[in-house]
């Protein structure tokens, strides 16, 4: 009695292939068997349960067998991974290598555009914290005077809550009898601690009270800065401490790590007056809030713009070019996520990987070709073809894998390395909500780039691999070739990284050679006598706003005369300068326009160097005087007309005759208003901390008195060593006036190696990138040309056996590695052409023989690469070929 036709279905679905018959055919005996003893419906239902059972049981050993065949394929494909490692050296350095840059560059950019963009504040309710912005459209810069505006939004912003504002201050704190240092703290409003839902560990937080007029000075101060003056302790609290010339109380005491709104580390109430401000009137602030239960960035950017327009109808002269942002806090990310942003953060990313995961995709597809014998074998003994190509993107997997970990490290180092530099650079700590060092949701991404590397590493080669017929394979093996060959797409690959690293050559030997030869120039200065520091005065402050500019400005001058009349008293100090920089401290460089002689045609200067100065510049860093005369102080007031030059100015603008006499002046943006002439009166030998392709830049200095000068850098030439005599100077300037701050005080030898860092740094990146792309063009011919030996072996043993010389041999073989070499050499010079001739600063003769040494360097890599395959197809013996055909 046959089994019901449902039955069958089931039957042959869960069964394996061939034991169906065998399955129903057990289950017919049995309904038989039933139908006898029990009566036909009994039998039905019986046998119903059986073959469900029987399909159950089937499913449950099919599904056993399927988890422990996956799970031991697995392991033998990640075991044959490990091996092709070890097996194929050169591809693991190389690839490795390739794979670990791109997945670790992905991975810090990932995580430096998320702390730039949208930051993740350690606050609670983090991301709902805004800053609101103001921009003027016409002069594309930041309007920071919205005392006026941040008062009316305060008033009428519905969707924002809690809005706030500060600005940064430093100044001298001193506690009893204890030196001076200068201090990063914030005026900020009362607003601020409720917002950022944080409570003091000690005492209280700043009250609307403490912004009154003629409330008492009070400030909470950090932790750090709470435990570094007064060890801890609890009863800090009441106590005074001196910040600038105001004695303040203290009143609380914020917990560790707590450096609100940037990197500040004590607050003070910020001072407003309750009458209320004109447009654009006030101090300078940053403007801050949360976003409203409900409400989103685009609604709370709306209704900002809204009252700003209404202002402008108001008072059009002030705020008619204001635009206002509504930005997350930190960041840049105008509101919820777009395009754009997804594009910054992820594009750059892509590219790097698809780049690298091309370069080393020849390689892979090389190796590949030289195993198609047994991958031919595998799939004639019944691997499927998605088999194979799980093995080989398991295998790449396993590469991939190990080259994330070694690009992890190097990200994570680089960030933390790069964030630290950056910010000691800026002259300032972290801000808070930065976290030098990969991020868990980082190492995530990295992970997914790991993996979608691997599959272009592997599934496309393994694409191809499997897609050759696989009879014909098997035909070649007994010929002792490969069927597999490097098509149109990959040569294209290889033709396209030739061209790249020949295009990245000459401007990584540029800037490598440039940065070598800027630290070699730099390090002849004798810096290390000499002490530099930026001079900051406390400007007296009020809810008015701070002091008149020529009040500040003769009390500067004053207090700077005292200054430095004392510190020249000091045993140790040779001379004391100061100017709006010091020598290595980087350059303000200006487009400027020079009269060569009266009446004649005024030659364009691109790029001018320049210097203000002040009394005894030269004289302290003992530049001598070459032409004309030095400055006086008569040429330091306001309407004053006078400059001096360098040599190098000289050479370059005057051929060695001399400038003094004639005229120079900054170029201007409008040329119906043109910058006055300034009449040159004296040259003066080069320092020799500026050094350019043509040699020393050409400089301009001009005279400045201290109450011009900003910023106002001091220069002192000590006898001794200039880190003895800081303390000193610190001292020195508390006793001449409490908000007398001297900031980045170091020595001119280590301004300059701070400017010279990151030159270097990116000198050897760079330099590491190209080597890489060198050493990948040479794996990749390395590998066409093994290929090519492989897939040839019974054809050149053939032509051997008939008389073909070596030479003829090698002229047919490697004949294609020549024209790949040669088009990725003509096609990168062709680019680097172009881009000569576009420029205008750059003389293709003067690059030519760059582009011949960089073409020659490519060349000899190229052949270098085919002596291995080279070697191997003359040691091809005739008679090994004709009894392999």
């Amino acid at each position: 009695m046959r089994a019901p036709g449902w039955a069958r279905v089931l039957v042959r679905i869960a069964a394996p292939r061939g034991e169906a018959e065998d399955v129903l055919g057990d289950l017919e005996e049995s309904r038989h068997r039933r139908l006898q003893r029990h009566g036909a419906a009994a039998a039905r239902m019986l046998s119903a349960i059986d073959t469900l059972d029987m399909v159950a049981a089937i499913a449950r050993t099919r599904a056993d067998r399927f988890r422990t065949n996956k799970r031991s394929s697995l392991v033998q494909d990640y075991k044959l991974g490990w091996r092709m490692l070890v097996k194929y050296p050169g591809l693991t350095l190389a690839g490795g290598l390739a794979l670990a840059i791109a997945i670790g560059i992905g991975a810090g950019w990932y995580d430096l555009t998320r702390d730039f963009l949208r930051p993740n504040l350690p606050l609670p309710e983090g991301h709902r914290i805004v800053e609101v912005e103001m921009r003027n459209a016409v002069a594309s810069e930041d309007e920071r005077r919205l005392l006026h505006d941040f008062l009316t939004w305060r008033r009428d912003v519905q969707s924002i809550e809690e809005l706030g504002a500060y600005r940064s201050i430093e100044r001298n704190l001193v506690l009893g009898d204890a030196q001076a240092d200068p201090v990063t703290g914030a005026e900020i409003t009362a607003s601020a601690f409720r917002l950022v839902r944080v409570a003091p560990l000690v005492g209280r937080p700043l009250l609307e009270a403490d912004e009154q007029p003629g409330a008492e000075p009070v400030a909470v101060l950090g932790y750090d800065l709470w435990r570094q003056r007064f060890g801890g302790r609890t009863d800090a609290i009441g106590e005074t401490i001196q910040l600038g010339r105001t004695t303040t109380t203290v009143v609380g005491v914020m917990p560790e790590g707590f450096t609100f709104p940037i990197n500040h580390r004590f607050w003070i109430p910020l001072p407003l007056q309750p009458s209320g401000y004109a447009p654009l009137e006030g101090v300078a602030i940053r403007v801050f809030g949360r976003l409203a239960p409900g409400a989103t960035q685009a609604q709370a950017n709306t209704e900002v713009t809204a009252l700003v327009e209404r202002t402008a109808q108001a008072s059009p002269r002030t705020h008619e070019h204001l635009r206002p942002r509504v930005l997350a806090y930190g960041g840049e990310s105008p509101g919820d996520k777009t395009w754009l942003e997804l594009a910054v953060t992820h594009l750059p990313i892509l590219l790097v990987l698809v780049v690298a995961c091309m370069n080393v995709g020849t390689l892979i597809y090389a190796r590949t070709a030289t195993r198609d014998a047994e991958i031919s074998m595998r799939y004639a003994l019944g691997a499927s073809r998605g088999r194979i190509i799980s093995q080989l993107f398991v295998e790449a997997l396993v590469l991939a894998a190990i080259a994330a970990v070694v690009g992890l490290v190097g990200a994570n180092f680089a960030v933390k390395w790069g964030m630290t530099a950056y910010y000691a650079g800026q002259g300032g700590a972290m801000p808070f909500w930065v976290n030098p060092g990969l991020k868990f949701t980082t190492v995530l991404y990295a992970g997914l780039l790991t993996v979608a590397g691997a599959a272009l590493l592997g599934v496309l080669p393994a694409l191809k691999v499997t897609g050759t017929g696989v009879q014909a394979q098997l035909r070649n093996l007994g010929a002792g070739g490969s069927t597999l060959r490097f098509g149109w797409g990959w040569t294209t690959v290889m033709i396209v990284q030739v061209a790249l690293t020949v295009i990245c050559i000459p401007p990584a030997l540029g800037i490598t050679s440039e940065a070598l030869r800027d630290r070699r120039i730099r390090e002849q200065f004798p810096g290390e006598r000499y002490l530099a520091a930026r001079v900051g005065l406390d400007r007296e402050a009020s809810a008015a706003g701070d002091e008149a500019p020529d009040v500040f400005a003769k009390r500067l001058e004053q207090t700077y005369s005292e200054f430095a009349r004392r510190v020249a008293e000091e045993p140790d100090v040779v001379a004391i300068t100061f100017g709006d920089r010091m020598p290595g401290m980087g350059a303000a460089v200006r487009r400027a326009e020079f009269e060569a002689a009266p009446g004649a045609e005024v030659l364009e200067i691109a790029s001018l160097w320049t210097n203000s100065v002040g009394p005894g510049f030269f004289e302290a860093f003992e530049i001598p005087l070459v032409g004309g005369r030095t400055f006086h102080d008569g040429d330091r007031v306001t309407d004053a007309r006078t400059v001096m030059v360098n040599e190098a100015f000289a050479r370059r603008y005057v051929q060695g005759g001399t400038p003094v006499g004639r005229r120079v002046r900054y170029a201007s943006s409008d040329p119906a208003n043109p910058q006055p002439w300034l009449e040159i009166v004296g040259v003066v030998r080069d320092i020799g901390m500026t050094p350019t392709d043509l040699g020393e830049a050409p400089y301009l200095f001009r005279p400045v008195a201290a109450a011009t000068a900003y910023p106002l850098v001091m220069g002192v030439r000590s006898a001794g060593d200039p880190a003895a005599l800081a303390p000193r100077l610190r001292v020195i300037a508390a006793a001449v006036d409490p908000g007398l701050r001297l900031d980045d005080l170091r020595s001119v030898e280590d301004l300059a190696w701070r400017v010279d860092v990151p030159a270097m740094v990116a000198a050897g990146a760079i330099t590491t990138v190209v080597v890489l792309g060198l050493f990948l063009s040479a794996a990749g011919i390395f590998s066409l040309m093994s290929v090519s030996v492989a897939r040839r072996t019974r054809e050149i043993g053939l032509r051997a056996a008939l008389g073909a010389s070596p030479a003829r041999l090698l002229r047919g073989i490697f004949a294609r590695a020549l024209i790949l070499v040669g088009s990725g050499i003509a096609a990168g010079n062709a680019v680097l052409i172009t881009i000569v001739t576009l420029s205008t600063e750059v003389d293709l003769a003067t690059v030519s023989s760059v582009l011949a040494a960089t073409s020659a360097v490519m060349l000899v890599v190229g052949l270098l690469a085919c002596v291995e395959p080279a070697r191997r197809a003359l040691r091809i013996q005739p008679t090994d070929a004709l009894k392999e055909a």
